[in-house]
This record gives structure tokens, sequence and C-alpha cells, in this order.
């Protein structure tokens, strides 16, 4: 049971301005020695608006850049894919299914290798309920189970984003950037972690994504892969993806997308069956 549960729930994973002091102009009568003081405090009023205009240009820049980013924007979305997960040396391989509507409901079935639905979930706002075919259990949970079994700091919005292929754990007014001929790298600090994202031009497309917590105490790291990109309207789909979490365990997850689909219309039946014990996490 507990093994589903952690599929399930692995499957789905995946915030200064100092401007410069101005220097205040003296009020009296200048005397010739005054004069001096005046120069000097005109020379550093222009010093410091030149700070304040470099500074105003430095996250202009860093703005336009993550504005830029391959973000795909959508009211439902609905896809297939194969997946591997491994942990302890141990891989299992089986189908998922995800229906989602944005910021609001993300539904899971999980099929294994014979085409038999061996979990399915629903994950809102504020709940995760997972139906254990295998084991005839209807599972409640809260996020900080969630979170603590994935080892992210993960709430509905991440989670939705890391399945259609958003990036993730980005801090528009704490990032800087650096330009080489084919690759942008992005620098970026969360509350959480610091975020190392390899990004490729000229089309802003998420290509690698390195995680590292804050607090080194929990010696917490991630690494996002997103490859195999394909056009739909104005935005690029990343067909394949790999998550690999270092935390308590390690986890690896790879996922291809069989077929998906945007702003059609989804079905998320959840009906508990009589007889399943439930069970509160």
């Amino acid at each position: 049971m507990k093994y589903i549960l952690f599929v399930f729930s692995a499957m789905i994973i995946f915030a200064s301005c100092n401007p410069a002091r101005k220097a205040q102009r003296m009020q009296s009568q200048l005397t010739p020695s005054d004069s001096s003081l005046n120069v000097a405090s005109s020379s550093t009023d222009e010093t410091d608006k030149l700070k304040d205009r470099d500074t105003a240009m430095v996250t202009e820049s860093i703005s336009t850049v993550l504005e830029k980013l391959n973000h795909i924007t959508y009211t439902t979305f609905s896809g297939k894919a194969d997946v591997s997960y491994t942990t302890k040396g141990d891989t299992k391989n089986f189908d998922i299914k995800v229906q989602m509507m944005r910021d609001s409901i993300i539904w899971v079935s999980v099929t294994g290798p014979l085409g038999i639905e061996g979990a399915r979930g629903i994950i809102t706002k504020d709940s995760v309920r997972i139906i254990n075919k295998l084991n005839k259990q209807y599972i409640t949970a809260s996020y900080v189970y969630l979170q603590e079994q994935l080892g992210l700091p993960v709430d509905l919005i991440t989670l939705q984003d890391l399945l259609v292929g958003n990036p993730v754990f980005i801090d528009n007014n704490n990032s800087s950037y650096t330009k080489q001929d084919s690759t942008i790298e992005i620098t970026s600090r969360t509350r959480f972690f610091r975020n190392l994202l390899t990004v490729l031009a000229p089309d802003y497309l998420p290509s690698n994504s390195k995680l590292e917590d804050v607090d080194a105490g929990r010696n917490r790291s991630a690494e996002l892969n997103y490859g195999n990109y394909e056009k739909v309207n104005n935005f690029q789909f990343p067909r394949s993806r790999q998550i690999n979490v270092k935390y308590k365990t390690d986890i690896q997850i790879t996922f291809n997308y069989k077929s998906f689909n945007f702003n059609e219309a989804i079905n998320t039946p959840f009906t508990v069956p009589r007889g399943y014990k439930k069970v509160d996490r």
C-alpha cells in the first residue's frame, strides 16, 4: 500500500530594491569652503543616480528573460504517459493518465503492465485522496504528508507546473542570469531552494533545473530535465521528463507522454467502492 501511495505521489510531483541614498543639498548660503562640499555632494548624487539606473536596467533585463521563458498557459490538460519509477534499486514500469483543471484539480489513474488500474487519485488545493485498488483502501492525506513523502515543498500549482513542463522554484525578484552562445543560465533563490536553470536559446526552452536546499542541514537536492519539445499553439510542450530527487531516499522518475491535449473537456470520475477501508495519513 505504501508503495502504491508513494508511486502515485511521486508521479504527481513533478518571490529588493535597495535604492541608493540621496545626498541632501546644503540649504544655507555657501561659503568658499562649502562650495567644495557641494561639488562632492553633487558628484555623489550623480553616482547614486547612475547606480539606481544600472540597478533598474539589471532588474528589467532579468524580468525580460523570465517573461520570455517557455511557459504553458491553459485551462485544462489531459495526457497519457509511460513511466519508469526507480527507488532503492527497484524499478517499476507503468502507465498514467492525467487530467487537470488549472489551479483547481489533478486527477491521475495508474495502470500496470497488464492494463489493470492499481490506483486512482485526486489532488485539490487542500487535500489528497487516493483509491488503492490493490489493497482495497481509500486513503486521505494532507499536503504535509505528500511533501514528506516526496521530500519537496510542493503545492497544487507546483505539481501542475511540473506535469505540463513549466519551470518551478523561480523567484522573479531574486534571480540573475548569464548568457552563452546557445544557452541561458538563470540563477534563482527561493525560500526553499537555490535553482540553476539552463534554458535553450533562442526559444527560451527549459532544459535542466538543479535544485539545492538553502538549508544545508537538510541535505536535499533535485534535478529536473525537460526534452522532446513539440510545438503547440504559441508554446512548446516537453513530451519527456526526468525527475531525480535526493533526500531521505533517492527517487528517479522518467516519463514520456504518448498523447496530450489542452483546453478540451475532461472527465475526473472518483467513486470509492463499497467495502474499502479508509486510511488517514
